[in-house]
């Protein structure tokens, strides 16, 4: 794809180099400046590890290993010339040796990348937990699947196919083409998506995950035993105080954050977990999802709008009037909630990305038997 500059009205091309004309090396150069920029190309992604290669008998290595927000494992691999060659086999003989790692293994090399990048390793599994959202390690839900992300100054059509077919049969491969370009004394990268095509990438996701529903289906799962658990997130955008003051949960900030709080049921028992900290309460639903303008609440002056009397966030406020980035509430009676200090967590309790869920792992009602005993409730 040509790239132009508007030249005294006319369209200048730029030029176009190869990463070894500008003298780009792959490892010293691109590989440092994509672990600087990645969540730029891949937003829900956390470099965990670099050269990654702990494994017995091979001395191979993965340029770059993450973790997404839902708990798969991200194998990155950069191949600088110009067909990528064969760089898809290499990715996945990574991706099923490194396919088997625990979380507990995760925060090892993890501490040993913020050893080298000069942070702080004893940060390392809080940092990972608070990037899943998760109050506690949930060796179940971790790794159970393994992404590849490829970085090539061109792809080949053998490659190009290869990775297509490893898509249809769901391994998770997503190529980006990276091109140099030069202007005046300036030098320009590009990182273009395509594979999935970005334009069609949301309905390939959509096929892809109704793929693994189907699939999840057949894998050991416990009937739900009616009660729902949901992530109460990110407490400098909305206040625990206010929620217990007046009775409600919130998620939003884009649609992904609030549809699943139209899973809750007015009546049931819902089960609240904050990120990071732990299981803040429980309480019965009272009502259905309302936007954060139209969302009220009692006071000694009778019902007020929320956006009026709480302790609003400016990020809250600012999106009060966008219908997808909006705060939704959801009323709740409280039958107990406690302030952030005295949260319950520890290891084996049920966590979860999602705002809300009905969940069916086998380790939700041991949490619910757990934090029963913990807050004092009875059935």
């Amino acid at each position: 794809m040509p790239f132009f500059e508007i030249a005294e009205e006319k369209l200048k091309p730029l030029t176009r180099a190869s990463l070894s004309d500008v003298a780009i090396r792959e490892r010293r150069d691109l590989q440092r400046l994509l672990r600087a920029h990645l969540p730029e190309l891949l937003p829900d992604a956390l470099v965990i590890s670099e050269e990654f290669g702990d494994w017995e008998e091979s001395k191979r290595r993965i340029d770059l290993l993450g973790v997404d927000r839902t708990g798969a494992l991200v194998v990155i691999e950069l191949k600088r010339g110009d067909t990528g060659a064969h760089m898809e086999l290499q990715a996945l003989r990574y991706a099923a040796m490194v396919s088997t790692m625990t979380f507990e293994q995760a925060v090892s090399a993890f501490e040993m990348h913020l050893r080298a990048e000069g942070g702080v390793p004893n940060d390392a599994e809080q940092i990972l937990l608070d990037h899943l959202g998760w109050s506690a390690p949930s060796e179940g839900s971790f790794a159970d699947d393994v992404k590849i992300v490829l970085f090539s100054e061109d792809f080949s059509r053998e490659l190009t196919t290869s990775i297509l077919w490893l898509n249809e049969r769901q391994i998770d491969v997503t190529c980006f083409r990276v091109g140099a370009y030069r202007l005046d004394s300036r030098l320009l990268l590009e990182f273009q998506q395509i594979i999935p095509l970005k334009e069609a990438e949301e309905y390939q996701i959509r096929v892809r995950n109704k793929h693994r529903e189907e699939e999840s289906v057949r894998r050991v799962q416990v009937p739900w035993n009616g009660e729902f658990y949901a992530n109460y997130g990110d407490l400098t955008r909305r206040s625990w105080d206010d929620a217990r003051k007046f009775g409600f949960i919130s998620a939003g900030g884009s649609p992904w954050f609030s549809r699943t709080l139209h899973l809750l049921v007015p009546g049931a028992r819902v089960w609240v977990n904050s990120p990071g900290i732990g299981y803040l309460g429980v309480g019965i639903v009272k009502g259905t999802p309302v936007p954060a303008v139209d969302f009220e609440v009692q006071t000694v002056d009778g019902p007020r709008k929320y956006l009026d009397v709480g302790e609003v966030s400016d990020a809250m406020r600012l999106t009060a009037n966008d219908a997808d980035r909006t705060e939704y509430f959801v009323p709740v009676e409280w039958i107990i909630s406690v302030p952030p200090e005295k949260a319950v967590k520890g290891h084996g309790l049920f966590g979860n990305q999602n705002s809300a869920a009905k969940p069916k792992s086998p380790d939700w009602p041991a949490t619910i038997e757990r934090l029963k005993k913990a807050f004092g409730v009875s059935d």
